[in-house]
C-alpha cells in the first residue's frame, strides 16, 4: 500500500473481499481526505455482510464530513430508506437521474446529507420517466400550483369552510384548525363547537365565526347535535371534522350520519379518525371526496397493522389504505406521505422536529380544508397543504428555534409562506 504522505494527489480504489483486507482498508480510511462510497447501489435488498458493516462503521467513525456517496449511501434501502444492518453517513450524495425514495424517507434521509441530482440523459418518455408515480415539491413547483386570487373576488369567491372540532379540555384544537384555515385564504370559516364551550371560542376567535351545537351542557357532541351540524353544512364548500372532538359515542353517530349525506369534500383528523376506525366501510361508501390525515398510531387503529410496521413502510401503508378505502390518505410523520387511490404518491420534504408537538396536526387540517374550500381537488389540497405546513414550520423554526416554537407559530408564519410563493411565481 502506498503511503499517503508520498503521494498526496493519489486516488486509491480499494475493494475489500476478505477480513485480512480490513487493516489496509482502515489505514486508507484514516488517511483519506475524501472518501467516495460506492459499496452498493440502490438495489440492495438484504442486510450487508459483517465484513462490509466493519468498513461502513469505520468510515462513519473516521470520515466525518468528507464522504460522498454514489446514488445512495451504502446500506440504505433505495425504496424504503431503511438501514440494512449498517449504513454510511454521507455529507453529500450524488443521485443519477432522479431522487430515490430512500433519500427522502427516514432514516435514509438523515444518512444522505445534501443530495445532488445529476441528469444522465434519460429521455422524457423513458420507462423510468413514464412509470414515475412518486414525487416531491420545490418552492417553484408549489408556487405554480397556487390558484391566483381574483382581484374582483369577494369572501364567497374564496370558499366557505366548516370545521367541527373541540370538546371540554380540547378547545385549543378547534382554535388552531379554524385560525389556520382563515390564514390560508378561505373566504369564510365557521366553527361548529359544543354549545357550552361556545363562549370560550367567542373570546379566542375574532375573524372565525362560531355555531353552537347542542350538547346538553356536556361539552361534547351528542346525537341531537346532528340537526345543527346539517344546518351548518348547507352552504359550505368543505368540512373538516375531528380535532379535539373527544371519545364520546355521540361523535361517531354524527360522523356516520354526515358521511351518508355529505356532497362536499371532508377532511377527517384526530378523534374523527379514531371514531371512523370502528367502521371503515363508511369511508368506502362515501360519494364525496374524503381526506384522512392519520399519524401512525391512528393508522394502526384503522388498518390493524402494527404502528412500527407503518412507520417502517409508510409509502406502502398509505398506498394500500388509499386504494382500499378509495380516498386520499395523508400519513403524517417526519416525512409525511400523501397517497391517492390511483397510485400517485407524494413525499413531503418541508418541516422540522419543532413541529412534533400537539396541535401541529390541527393546523394541517385547517390548511388542507382552506385549500379544498378554494377549489383545489382533494389530492392537490393535501399535497400542497403538507408542503405549506412544513414551510411555515421551517419559517417558525428559523425565527424561534425548533425547541421553543409552537403550533400557533406555524399559523403566524403562513402569510409569509404564501408571500414567498407568490414572489416565486413572479421570478
Amino acid at each position: 500500500m502506498c503511503e499517503k504522505q508520498s503521494y498526496p494527489n493519489t486516488l486509491f480504489i480499494f475493494q475489500v473481499e476478505e477480513e485480512r483486507d480490513l487493516i489496509q482498508a482502515f489505514q486508507l480510511i484514516r488517511e483519506a481526505d475524501l472518501i467516495v462510497d460506492a459499496l452498493f447501489g440502490t438495489g440492495l435488498d438484504r442486510p450487508v455482510s459483517n465484513l462490509c458493516q466493519s468498513i461502513i462503521n469505520q468510515i462513519n467513525r473516521e470520515a466525518d464530513e468528507n464522504v460522498v456517496s454514489v446514488d445512495i449511501p451504502s446500506g440504505i434501502h433505495g425504496e424504503t430508506g431503511i438501514i440494512m444492518g449498517a449504513a454510511i453517513k454521507a455529507a453529500h450524495t450524488v443521485s443519477y437521474g432522479y431522487l430515490k425514495p430512500g433519500h427522502l424517507l427516514y432514516p435514509g434521509r438523515m444518512h444522505s446529507g445534501q443530495v445532488h441530482v445529476v441528469p444522465i440523459s434519460l429521455p422524457d418518455d423513458s420507462p423510468q420517466a413514464a412509470e414515475a408515480n412518486m414525487f416531491t415539491l420545490t418552492d417553484r413547483e408549489a408556487a405554480s400550483m397556487l390558484k391566483p386570487r381574483d382581484p374582483a373576488g369577494h369572501k364567497g369567491s374564496f370558499g366557505k369552510a366548516a370545521i367541527i372540532a373541540g370538546s371540554t379540555g380540547m378547545t385549543g384544537a378547534a382554535h388552531l384548525a379554524s385560525l389556520a384555515a382563515q390564514r390560508c385564504g378561505a373566504g369564510l370559516v365557521t366553527l361548529g363547537i359544543p354549545a357550552s364551550l361556545n363562549p370560550i371560542m367567542e373570546e379566542k376567535l375574532t375573524e372565525v365565526m362560531t355555531l353552537p351545537l347542542k350538547d346538553n351542557n356536556m361539552g361534547h357532541l351528542i346525537p341531537e347535535s346532528l340537526e345543527d351540524v346539517l344546518s351548518l353544512l348547507e352552504d359550505k364548500d368543505v368540512l373538516a371534522f375531528g380535532p379535539g372532538c373527544g371519545k364520546n359515542a355521540g361523535v361517531f353517530d354524527i360522523l356516520r350520519n354526515i358521511l351518508g349525506r355529505i356532497d362536499i369534500p371532508i377532511v377527517i383528523d384526530a378523534d374523527g379518525l379514531n371514531h371512523i376506525s370502528r367502521d371503515m366501510n363508511l369511508v368506502k361508501s362515501c360519494s364525496a371526496p374524503v381526506i384522512l390525515t392519520p399519524h401512525p398510531g391512528e393508522m394502526s387503529r384503522m388498518t390493524g397493522l402494527e404502528t412500527e410496521h407503518i412507520s417502517r413502510y409508510p409509502v406502502q401503508a398509505a398506498c394500500e389504505a388509499a386504494s382500499q378505502w378509495g380516498c386520499i390518505v395523508v400519513l403524517k410523520g417526519a416525512a409525511s406521505v400523501v397517497a391517492e387511490p390511483k397510485g400517485r404518491v407524494y413525499i413531503n420534504t418541508s418541516g422540522n422536529s419543532g413541529m412534533a408537538k400537539g396541535g401541529s396536526g390541527d393546523v394541517l387540517t385547517g390548511i388542507i380544508a382552506a385549500l379544498a374550500a378554494q377549489g383545489y381537488c382533494a389530492f392537490e389540497a393535501a399535497v400542497l397543504g403538507c408542503y405549506i405546513h412544513g414551510r411555515a414550520g421551517d419559517k417558525a423554526a428559523l425565527r424561534l428555534g425548533e425547541t421553543g416554537m409552537l403550533p400557533s407559530d406555524i399559523i403566524d408564519a403562513l402569510p409569509g409562506v404564501f408571500k414567498d410563493l407568490a414572489a416565486e411565481n413572479k421570478s
